[in-house]
This record gives C-alpha cells, sequence and structure tokens, in this order.
C-alpha cells in the first residue's frame, strides 16, 4: 500500500502501552527491496500522551535511511514494522539504536508487539 509513496510518517502504537514510535521517509517506498538514502529521515518516540517527553532522532548514516523489502512494512533501520510469519500481518517491531544519532527508547534492542500502525502522505497545497 505505500509502493510508489513519498513523504510518509508512519506512527505505530506500542500494546499495552501508551508509547507511540514512528518515523519519517520523504523519498519513495519500493518493495522491490534495497536502501533508500536521504537525509532528512528521522525516527521519534513518544513515552506517553506528554510531548515534552518526545525524542527525535536525525539519521546518520544517511545510506541507511529506510529500508525496503516486500516481507517489511514501514522499515527506518531502528525501528522495523515485520510480520512474524510470511503473511502481511505486521504484528512485531524491532527497535534498535543502528543508524540514527540518539536511541529513541531505553532498552538498547527489543522485539515488541504493535497494537495499530498508520502510515500518512504529505502532500504539499
Amino acid at each position: 500500500m505505500c509502493d510508489s509513496k513519498p513523504n510518509t510518517v508512519t506512527f505505530i502504537k506500542v500494546r499495552g502501552s501508551e508509547e507511540i514510535l514512528g518515523g519519517y521517509n520523504p523519498l519513495k517506498w519500493e518493495s522491490s527491496g534495497g536502501w533508500g538514502k536521504t537525509k532528512d529521515s528521522f525516527v521519534f518516540s513518544f513515552k506517553n500522551k506528554n510531548t515534552k517527553n518526545a525524542i527525535i532522532s536525525n539519521i546518520e548514516i544517511t545510506d541507511r535511511a529506510f529500508h525496503c523489502d516486500r516481507l517489511n512494512g514501514p522499515d527506518f533501520g531502528d525501528i522495523i514494522i515485520w510480520a512474524s510469519s510470511e503473511t502481511t500481518n505486521f504484528n512485531s517491531i524491532v527497535c534498535k539504536k543502528r543508524y540514527h544519532e540518539k536511541r529513541i527508547r531505553d532498552v538498547a534492542e527489543e522485539v515488541l508487539f504493535l497494537e495499530d500502525y498508520e502510515l500518512f502522505q504529505i502532500i504539499r497545497r
């Protein structure tokens, strides 16, 4: 559903918490695979409804800003939505610090379950 869609923001609700994770990708998603290169991508987290506690982390390794793969949902390198089987029932999130400036969660690497996610395309008028 995201193929050929540029300028997208992904919001992920972590199951059993008030936490929201996500990221921004200015380039097109293509399920054909491969890494996307941009300096304008970032990931973020909100631990609760208080926006003062938000963490925003800009991309550091620009040739690893996002990854396209037909088996994954949105993949920002540090936040990956994936399915635990070969279906498109995306139900898991891998969250780890690899390519962005700072860690967006307290734990170095963790597999989480998602409650829901939404992807929006930003269109300039």
